[in-house]
């Protein structure tokens, strides 16, 4: 999972409250000096609206109004925010855990087009695969046959894998195929071994997909009947034990993630606003936004201890009641 960079934190250069000409001025030009010398980001900034005669100072040399900052306490954007990129809804479970466990991170949001659709967490990934005993899940997630080959290290040798799975159950082939004949449905699909009777047997019962174990050579005859019934085939290297280990795990996260009521954050959010909010929920990693509702990244808890003040540089003023608002809590 790609990980992006530090976003560098500029200076924001800004004068007193009501600026007039000199205070604009100074902030202006003490900015550009900072950038010249050091080769940083200074930005002139302004604690209140411009008079008259400033704009048209401004407008008369073609000089650029300084931004206007009307508070400068800690925001979102001054947090070390985890850069990590979203993942997509149709994402398997196993490929989920393995992002989470690369990233040292236990909980991924899940976007569309840019946009925040949901949050999947190590707790219920976890929970799905202890409480989970349906046999029909798989279909009932409405899994991806890709899914299932990548989860299971497998090869799909007959269908096609862009398919859905979306009926039947999954059935281990341990009984005799006479006994087979009474288990096995429409749809469902079938974990088995290198055994001609048995394949033949699930492919006849119309199986959607027979998983053949431990690497085993399937018949051309077993292929040429699997084609004619419609039936998938997919050949794995694990045995029947690990095949139904992991088989629940190929479901995508869109079945389990959380979809309605996702708490998020904005960059520009003030993190004394937030911090309540952060502590009454159970997760711990929450998505920031920007201004346009894209997904930027991620913030926990423990981010707070990191949160970086905004970084100042005051000019034509040394009261306190003259600076802009939230000063106290800047780095200046």
């Amino acid at each position: 999972m790609k990980v992006n960079k530090e976003i560098k934190r500029p200076v924001f250069v800004i004068g007193h409250k009501n600026p007039d000409t000199d205070s604009i001025c100074a902030a202006i030009t003490y900015a550009k000096l900072k950038n010249a010398i050091t080769g940083d980001e200074y930005i002139a900034g302004r604690a209140g609206h411009l008079n008259e005669e400033t704009q048209f100072v401004l407008s008369h040399f073609g000089v650029q109004v300084p931004v206007y900052i009307k508070d400068v306490r800690t925001k979102v954007r001054d947090m070390e925010i985890r850069m990590l990129e979203g993942i997509g809804a149709d994402l398997s479970l196993k490929r989920a855990w393995a992002e989470m466990r690369d990233a040292e991170v236990v909980t991924l949001c899940v976007t569309e087009n840019d946009e925040v659709s949901g949050i999947i967490t190590t707790n219920d990934i976890v929970e799905t695969y202890m409480d989970v005993i349906d046999p029909e899940i798989l279909s009932l997630a409405k899994t991806s046959y890709q899914n299932i080959v990548e989860t299971l290290d497998g090869e799909l040798i007959v269908g096609d894998i862009g398919d859905i799975l979306d009926k039947g159950k999954v059935v281990i082939a341990a009984a005799s195929p006479e006994m087979m004949e009474n288990l096995i449905e429409e749809g469902d699909v079938v974990i088995l071994g290198n055994r001609y009777e048995t394949q033949l047997c699930a492919i006849e019962m119309n199986a959607g997909c027979i998983i053949v174990c431990e690497g085993a050579d399937v018949a051309k005859t077993i292929r040429n009947q699997a084609r004619e019934h419609g039936t998938k085939i997919i050949t794995t290297p694990h045995d029947t034990f690990v095949v139904a280990r992991l088989i629940n795990q190929s479901m995508p996260i869109n079945y389990v993630m959380k979809k309605d009521n996702v708490v998020c954050f904005h960059m520009d959010d003030y993190i004394e606003d937030i911090q309540e909010v952060m502590a009454s929920m159970r997760h711990r990693y929450f998505p920031v936004l920007d201004k346009n509702e894209h997904y930027v990244g991620m913030i926990s808890r423990r981010n707070f201890l990191g949160a970086k003040k905004k970084q100042l540089i005051l000019v034509d003023h040394n009261e306190k009641n003259q600076a802009v608002n939230g000063a106290d809590s800047a780095d200046i």
